[in-house]
């Protein structure tokens, strides 16, 4: 159908909906419908719009077809507000008269936290609301849940929507949710805590609330939605699995440990297995939201098994064609829908009983966290939205409403081989529910030619609690079906099958590798050492991939038998020996003998070398071993990286033991006979995590500072950081004096000493004439940092504020630290003056403001009131210029624009990556151009602190001493968190030295880069960006 008739249809709809409800608001009744693009051959149908939903967020059908859908209030609310208003609800729609337009609305459950997603299941409707988990059932059939209970609690959340997530059906019947990274407390009736963390993690439990299981977890920020292949696989989105942004389609497995790789602390809650899992496919910066895998045969055959994603940021949903890849899949992901409004933000999709698809728009409100536009619009409604193909033959009843479900087991057992999914699904559910009389029929299905027959009749037997039912299972670890003997391993290790050990060891040697998988975690979850032996014997096949090797060694943790995983590491391949040596080090039985560890220190295989040197750095009384580890690589006249990163994180690990202390300044006094030595003992005293720098490193790094190597000095130089002495103050001031030394090194060794020195006239020269605008913005930062930690002279403070007039926003609040407890008026009226003229007068916090003018006497106040007025806009400002610059923005010129954004003015490249290139301070904008229009793109760049991208979130730590950093947390460990200030430079803050940790709403970007470019630059920049795609 063409594309204009296409949206006639859609309007026609919308019109016979408007007719639905008697009242509607003036922003229902200008609703018009999103112009869709989807491929050719299928068509948009609007299923439910305003005034029936307004803001729709996830949803999900019961057995009639009534869809049960998460909508919020169209507010942005904290923890704290939302519990005390309870905003939100679960909305019922129905399409009375079958036309595939609902017709009828119905508030099933008000008050509620904010609801994301809904399961229904055996007459009750699962839901994950921030806070728990709750069932809501409808006794009398009205329409309305009369029954509510949270059946899991408590769950931590902030109102940002990265919390619960769900539920879920699993194929065993167990019911499922996503946490995101708030933490989890659960306590028994009599008020114990049963488990608790902080991590995000997929959850289970029995449909009443009991037996809650982690299936895996990790540092991600926020698990969305899962669905699982026809033999029990799970997969699902999730949102920053990585620091620079991404967000992915992941396979999940049982036990499974998954990034983000700067959350250690969060990560170590769990056994791990080896490094983190990565996923199936990167979408990128995408906020990726709802999925579904297609099961239907509507849309054809290469559709089938196809796992539709929305992107909230990019207003689209693609769809990923899965491919198995050992025990794991790979995806080619290509785009299925999209819109071309800014406003069209999908939240989720799902599949009707007819084979359509429904595409959730949840319209404008929402901004807690979103990574576009922090201006909220929730006079944008969102709707509901069915997708068809032309072609396609109709589903007679899709949900078997003509089908007598209270027939014999029998009858309902031959339904699950139904050619319509809904009926198939629905059967499996009948089935198990009748328990014990329907063993018989389903185990005649068991011999059925039919794989999906089978397949269905296992799942179905794994959720009958029934004493002949594992052996009816466990018959099916033969079938000729890869599928079905898949299936079979999945239901006999949810069971706790204990009969089923030596079968599954059989499928240790299973043809197909995701078999191979699953009966190793099968194992893990039966817990009989005496699968041990083959266990490892599976460890030392060749070409093992990480997916299979997790799977064996996770299954070597739970079953907790250190005396027979002991035989590993005796064996004659190194990849069994490593195995052997995490597993036991992961036990809960501790077993390993200091021996044992140090005696693989001397292998030639690296892989092992490091798995033993994790294991001595989680043992703090290991520090001889430490030391005699690391001791022949750092000697070495040639150095493997792989072994100077390795020694380097087991000297980190004991770096407040005195033994390691000595040893490291030692080697730093010595001559090195490797230059990346050398470099790794001095990353180790930059970024251990002491109160103070130990005085056996100093005279070290003093040496290191009077090196004719400038990668060494430089080195040296950022190992100052945490401390000095008198000898590396002197040799730093030498350095900054040294007009034969490079100029950076020159200036950075004047920022490293600036707190504690007053400059001479040759150093302030050097400093002040590398302020200019065409400066490489690393070093003039850093001629910033050491003019404004300094005890500058009131000479030096005059010509400075001559400087200030072209100082731009990059440098200028640095700069004006430099002012601090000055009292001379007169440089007060110079200092309002210069600072009136500057381009950077709109990036300064009021904070940096106020402490420059602190010290004036009272006859400069009325001009520094004014002056201070000028510090940042009011939200009728910004929008008033964003909307005078919208005007002029078309025309601009993609390649000067990436001219402006590589140019020394700007920087932008210094702190922002575009296809493999540029810094990594702030979101990567490879893609920036498909997720944000222009006008979004011009907000960030004018008003950076407005729209703070997910995971690029600001905090302000106040220290014991009085002192206040801003910038962004780059990683955290229990002594000490890393912090990319918005001065642009890295620090460590000990916790120690901490008094107050709070979110920051100041961007590390600041604001006013704008007025260091014309508006052709600004536009030229614009259309740069949004060529991003």
């Amino acid at each position: 159908m063409p594309r204009f008739a296409s949206l006639m249809r859609v309007a026609a709809v919308l019109f016979q909906l408007s007719l639905v409800v008697d009242f509607a608001t003036a922003d229902e009744l200008r609703f018009a419908p999103a112009a869709i693009q989807v491929p050719s051959g299928f068509v948009v149908e609007l299923a439910a719009a305003p005034p029936l939903v307004k803001h729709p967020m996830m949803a999900a059908f019961d057995d009639r077809g009534r869809l049960f859908i998460a909508e919020s209030a169209g507010e942005n609310l904290k923890r704290a507000d939302l519990e005390e208003q309870l905003p939100n609800f679960i909305r019922m729609i129905e399409d009375t008269d079958g036309d595939g337009r609902f017709d009828k609305s119905t508030v099933f459950a008000d008050k509620m936290t904010f609801p994301q997603g809904a399961l229904w299941h055996a007459g009750a409707l699962y839901i994950a609301s921030s806070g728990g988990i709750w069932r809501l059932r409808d006794m009398n059939d009205d329409g309305i849940a009369d029954i509510r209970e949270q059946i899991v609690n408590e769950f931590g959340y902030t109102g940002n929507a990265a919390d619960v997530h769900g539920c879920f059906l699993g194929p065993c019947g167990r019911i499922y949710w996503c946490e995101g990274r708030h933490g989890h407390e659960f306590r028994d009736d009599g008020g114990h805590i049963l488990s608790k963390g902080k991590a995000a993690r997929i959850f289970s439990c029995k449909p009443d609330g009991s037996d809650i299981q982690v299936h895996c977890g990790g540092g991600m920020d926020n698990p969305v939605e899962i669905d699982f292949t026809e033999d029990g696989e799970m997969l699902g989105t999730v949102n920053i699995l990585y620091r620079q942004r991404g967000d992915c389609l992941v396979h999940w497995v049982h036990g499974g440990v998954y990034p983000r790789h700067d959350q250690p602390q969060v990560v170590a809650e769990f056994k791990r297995t080896g490094d983190l899992l990565p996923p199936v496919v990167n979408l990128g910066h995408v906020a990726v939201s709802g999925t579904n895998r297609y099961r239907g045969t509507q849309f054809g055959d290469e559709f089938t098994d196809n796992f539709f994603i929305t992107e909230f940021n990019t207003h689209k949903v693609v769809r990923a064609k899965l491919s198995r890849v050992g025990a794991t899949f790979a995806a080619e992901v290509e785009e299925f829908l999209s819109c071309d409004s800014g406003d069209f933000h999908p939240t989720d999709v799902l599949e009707d009983a007819d084979g359509s698809l429904l595409v959730i728009d949840t319209g404008g409100w929402f901004r807690i966290g979103c990574p576009t536009s922090q201006i909220a619009k929730p006079n944008i409604f969102g709707a509901i939205y069915r997708i068809r193909r032309t072609d396609a033959k109709p589903v007679p009843d899709p949900r078997g409403m003509t089908i007598d479900w209270d027939a014999a087991p029998s009858s309902i057992a031959a339904l699950l081989d139904d050619e319509r999914f809904a009926i198939r699904d629905r059967a499996i559910r009948e089935v198990a529910a009748r328990g014990g009389a329907s063993v018989v029929p389903l185990a005649e299905l068991l011999s059925s030619p039919s794989v999906r027959a089978r397949r269905n009749a296992v799942w179905a037997l794994s959720r009958i609690d029934s004493p002949e039912v594992n052996g009816l299972i466990r018959r099916c670890l033969n079938d000729d079906s890869r599928s079905v003997r898949q299936s079979a391993v999945v239901s006999l290790g949810t069971r706790g099958d204990s009969e089923a050990t030596e079968q599954l060891i059989a499928r240790l040697d299973d043809a197909a590798p995701s078999v191979r998988r699953d009966a190793a975690a099968a194992l893990g979850k039966l817990r009989d050492a005496k699968a041990v032996p083959a266990i490892l014997a599976s460890l030392g096949e060749e070409s093992l991939e990480r997916m299979q090797e997790h799977a064996l060694i996770y299954a070597l943790i739970e079953m907790d038998a250190p005396a027979e995983t002991l035989a590993g590491l005796e064996a004659s391949n190194p990849n069994v020996q490593r195995a052997a040596l995490i597993a036991l080090n992961q036990m809960n039985s501790e077993s390993l003998q200091r021996s044992q560890v140090t005696s693989l220190l001397h292998t030639a295989d690296l892989a092992l070398q490091r798995a033993a040197i994790d294991v001595i750095a989680a043992h703090p009384e290991w520090s001889d071993e430490a030391i005699a580890a690391v001791r022949p690589i750092l000697t070495a006249g040639e150095i493997d990286p792989r072994e100077a990163s390795s020694a380097k994180r087991l000297l980190l690990a004991f770096a407040a033991d005195n033994k390691v202390q000595e040893f490291v300044g030692l080697s730093l006094g010595e001559p090195a006979k490797s230059k990346l030595a050398t470099l790794t003992l001095l990353e180790i005293v930059r970024d251990a995590s002491l109160a103070a720098v130990p005085d056996a490193w100093v005279a070290g790094v003093a040496k290191q500072l009077k090196s004719d190597d400038s990668e060494i000095v430089d080195a040296a130089i950022a190992a100052t950081t945490g401390g000095t002495s008198t000898d590396v103050d002197e040799a730093l001031l030498v350095l900054a004096r040294d007009e034969k030394s490079p100029i950076d090194l020159r200036v950075r060794a004047a920022a490293a000493i600036s707190p504690r020195s007053e400059f001479d006239e040759q150093v302030f020269a050097l400093l002040a004439s590398q302020l200019s605008a065409e400066i490489p913005i690393t070093r003039r930062l850093a001629a910033a940092r050491a003019i404004g930690s300094a005890k500058l002279s009131a000479e030096q403070q005059h010509t400075l504020t001559g400087l200030l007039s072209d100082a731009g926003p990059l440098e200028l609040s640095t700069l004006l630290a430099a002012y601090e407890g000055a009292e001379d008026d007169d440089l007060g009226w110079e200092l309002l003056a210069s600072l009136s003229a500057s381009p950077g007068l709109e990036s300064l916090s009021t904070v940096a403001f106020d402490g420059a003018f602190a010290g004036f006497s009272d006859r400069l106040r009325g001009d520094i009131a004014r002056l201070r007025l000028r510090l940042g806009a009011s939200s009728e400002e910004q929008v008033a210029r964003l909307t005078q610059l919208e005007r002029i923005m078309a025309g601009g010129d993609p390649l000067r624009g990436k001219a402006v954004f590589e140019g020394q003015r700007t920087s932008c490249i210094t702190c922002h990556t575009v296809q493999g290139r540029g810094g990594r301070i702030g979101p990567d904008l490879t893609t920036t151009g498909a997720r944000r229009t222009a006008r979004d793109l011009l907000e960030a760049i004018l008003y950076p602190s407005s729209s703070l991208a997910r995971g690029f979130e600001t905090f302000g730590v106040l220290t014991n001493d009085g002192k206040v950093h801003t910038g962004l947390i780059l990683s955290e460990t229990i002594d000490a968190i890393r912090l990319r200030t918005t001065e642009q430079t890295e620090i460590m803050v000990r916790r120690s030295e901490i008094e107050e940790l709070q979110p920051s709403t100041v961007s590390v970007m600041p604001a006013g880069l704008d007025r260091t470019m014309s508006e052709s630059e600004l536009r030229d920049l614009v259309a740069y960006l949004t060529t991003l795609k």
